[in-house]
């Protein structure tokens, strides 16, 4: 019998569920997506996890990671440099995340936060409109 981890369940059900939007022809807003647009993602909480949301989306099709933040900046520049070595746009790095809020072009965040910001993080996202994926800390 193979068992699932909650991790891995997670994981797998968020790319699918993004992987799902791009090939139904519209992104999580609701636009239409054409042969060159693609779902815009950012990513907050750059150290540990926040690296494999990071490997995770890169892995979908078009899939573009539009930011990462974090109030870290040595970790953010690093997550900027992870992106830009394997997409062709480099992202907007940022430690403030409302920034990322008020960009209109942002489908999603995902969240990879310490445990005291994971909630708050979510609860910015989702009253500025966007579609959250986001993990609780071990």
């Amino acid at each position: 019998m193979n068992l699932i981890t909650r991790r891995s369940f997670l994981r797998q059900s968020a790319f699918a569920a993004g992987s799902m939007a791009v090939l139904s022809g519209t992104s999580s807003s609701g636009k239409v997506i054409g042969a060159n647009n693609r779902l815009r993602i950012a990513v907050a909480g750059l150290h540990g996890r926040g690296k494999s949301h990071i490997s995770g989306w890169l892995e979908q099709p078009n899939v573009e990671i539009a930011y990462v933040c974090d109030v870290d900046t040595r970790a953010m520049d690093k997550g900027v440099a992870a992106v830009a070595k394997k997409q062709a746009t480099k992202p907007k790095g940022v430690q403030d995340l409302r920034r990322v809020l008020d960009d209109p072009s942002v489908d999603a965040v995902s969240i990879a936060t310490p445990d005291h910001w994971h909630a708050p993080a979510t609860i910015l996202a989702c009253a500025a409109g966007k579609h959250v994926y986001v993990e609780k800390p071990g």
